[in-house]
């Protein structure tokens, strides 16, 4: 994992974290676990680490998403992930294969972007806005974590705050 802002790079673990954290933004390292070698489904591959994620943070499904470049309609898929938006569910992806790059707009500050790839686990929260894009290498296979059976919706507008008005 790696996190550009428009003042440095960061390229510690730790430091990493740190930052994500005053965002309330997870991330983690996953290693696969030891199973049967001829095991090839992320699902089963990390399992364990699925099932401790889910009990953490009450998610309730897992599925997997892949895209390479000789995926169909691939600029059209990824037309839907590159525009800023947010969704009611938290956006939590672990990255098998590949690699990606998620754009956070804190809307206080500065916009970063994550770097991630292989072994990243990242958790974005509901209602930030953020965008996805694939590397030039176009290639990422991810598992994605839900609290409902799965669910994603892109929400293009801004989120809506709760202002109290004097």
């Amino acid at each position: 994992m790696k996190l550009k802002t428009q003042l440095k790079t960061i390229n510690d673990k730790n430091e990493i974290i740190e930052f994500l954290a005053k965002y309330s933004i997870y991330a983690d390292s996953w290693q696969s676990e030891k199973v049967h070698s001829n095991l090839t489904d992320p699902l089963l591959v990390y399992k364990k680490q699925i099932e401790k994620l889910k009990t953490r943070f009450n998610y309730a499904s897992a599925d997997v998403c892949a895209m390479t470049k000789d995926t169909f309609n691939l600029d059209t898929m990824l037309s839907a992930f590159i525009k800023e938006h947010h969704h009611t569910d938290d956006e939590v992806r672990f990255v098998v294969s590949g690699e990606g790059i998620f754009g956070i707009n804190p809307l206080t500050e500065l916009s970063f972007e994550i770097y991630v790839e292989a072994g990243d686990l990242l958790l974005v929260p509901a209602y930030t806005q953020h965008w996805f894009n694939l590397t030039d290498k176009k290639n990422i296979c991810c598992i994605r974590v839900f609290k409902e059976n799965p669910k994603w919706e892109a929400i293009y507008e801004l989120p809506k705050r709760n202002i109290e008005v004097h």
